[in-house]
């Protein structure tokens, strides 16, 4: 398939649990293509420790949730 009409053509032929599956696989694939820390072996603990800081320090903080949205009450109350 190699344009985008076929693929939507294909899609259409797909049961419903097929095109949730689909969907799992391809929200699987778009996190996966983004920056991941790596940690190559020849690399020492140390520069890998110091790259993944560098790589979470790269992100952009998001609004976050209040506390009261992830306290002990509000998870089992």
């Amino acid at each position: 398939m190699s344009t985008l009409a076929e693929i939507e053509k294909a899609t259409e032929k797909l049961s419903m649990e097929q095109k949730q599956q689909l969907m799992s696989f391809l929200g699987t694939q778009m996190r996966g293509s983004g920056s991941k820390p790596k940690a190559p072996s020849h690399l020492t603990a140390a520069k890998r420790a110091e790259e993944f800081k560098s790589w979470a320090a790269s992100h952009k903080g998001g609004p976050g949730l209040p506390d009261s949205a992830t306290s002990r009450n509000s998870i089992y109350g």
